[in-house]
């Protein structure tokens, strides 16, 4: 079975769980923008650009302004890479540049206070990232074994985020979030012939439309 149809399936079942349940759940779509960076190693490469996610939202009250939120995420991640060539005489021939792809499936594990009757709410909580698949542009040739980076699959940290909710009716509502995921665990990523540890970090800004039902 494809990542992809894995990641329908939860969002499916999520929207389904919540659907069967009383008006302490909210589900709901969200998607929006991400720009990572990594920590941890002088060699660390930073090159970074924007990227994008997608998802769904499960939102469980606890109280009346205190809830339990995860969301399931598509996440794509976007590294920029540029060659340089040079002739036999050390002078500059060329450039070319590429795009590294790294997807993911992000899931937090948030507790969100909405602070009375004020439209802000501020969440925190652990966060899950596998690393299902890595791409690069079409043309890129270059392999030296020593430069290669080990990326490991498995991505663990601490989610924090701040936003506002827009109502548009009784049970209807759009959210605008900034989050931060920060990693505290080594990921890899530096080229084998190099020592050192590589931490995640991302900034995003995410859009979602909630539902009550």
């Amino acid at each position: 079975m494809k990542k992809t149809n894995i990641l329908l399936i939860t969002i499916g079942f999520m929207c389904s769980m919540a659907l069967t349940a009383q008006n302490d759940f909210k589900i709901g779509l969200n998607a929006g923008i991400n720009y990572p960076h990594v920590r941890g190693s002088e060699y660390a490469y930073n090159n970074f650009k924007v990227g994008y996610l997608l998802g769904a939202t499960l939102d469980y009250y606890l109280t009346e302004n205190l809830s339990l939120k995860t969301n399931i995420n598509y996440e794509r991640k976007v590294k920029k890479i540029q060659l340089i060539y040079f002739d036999n005489q050390a002078q500059q021939t060329g450039k070319e540049n590429f795009n590294q792809i790294h997807e993911y499936i992000n899931i937090p594990v948030l507790l969100k206070y909405e602070f009375g009757s004020s439209k802000f709410f501020v969440n925190g909580g652990p966060f899950f990232n596998y690393l299902f698949n890595t791409k690069i542009s079409s043309g890129y040739a270059y392999d030296d074994s020593d430069s290669v980076s080990e990326q490991k699959d498995f991505d663990f940290g601490l989610s924090l985020g701040i936003g506002t909710n827009i109502s548009l009716n009784e049970n209807n509502d759009l959210t605008i979030e900034v989050r931060n995921d920060l990693g505290l665990i080594d990921t890899g990523n530096v080229p084998k012939h190099l020592d050192g540890t590589l931490k995640t970090n991302a900034i995003k800004l995410i859009l979602g439309w909630n539902l009550g039902v």
